[in-house]
């Protein structure tokens, strides 16, 4: 009797888990970057809106106090609080005198290579950042 060999055999080979392993790794090179882009630039819109929050909480104070020192304490704002989405990538700056202010947003180490830098807002609304297009 002839024994019947035919049969495939079940698995995969080695080459082939590594063709699919060099097709992961080219898929992961190309959505890494996408991915911490689109983090950056979430966290950015957080320091945004942190930096708006702050600014509507000093007109506040200069509509009670008619000045904006009452607020601030060395760089900081009082009884203000930010969120630990900001917190956690920016710090949050403050200097006033009795009728401006200019807040900023500074970058923590987690957030150190946005081309943005420093966001600032002053009293009148004008707003700066180190590239253009980042408000």
């Amino acid at each position: 009797m002839i024994k019947d060999n035919t049969k495939p055999s079940a698995g995969f080979t080695l080459v082939e888990l590594m063709v699919v392993m060099a097709i992961v790794g080219i898929l992961a090179s190309i959505a890494y970057p996408s991915y911490t882009s689109v983090m950056q630039k979430t966290r950015r819109q957080e320091a945004v809106r942190t930096l708006l929050e702050a600014s509507q909480m000093m007109e506040s104070a200069y509509a009670m106090n008619f000045n904006y020192t009452s607020v601030v304490s060395g760089a900081a704002i009082t009884s203000f609080t930010t969120s630990d989405d900001f917190s956690q990538y920016y710090n949050l700056s403050a200097s006033s005198s009795s009728t401006t202010f200019t807040l900023s947003a500074i970058p923590k180490s987690t957030q150190a290579n946005d081309a943005c830098g420093t966001l600032k807002i002053t009293q009148t609304g004008s707003t700066t950042a180190s590239t253009s297009g980042c408000w």
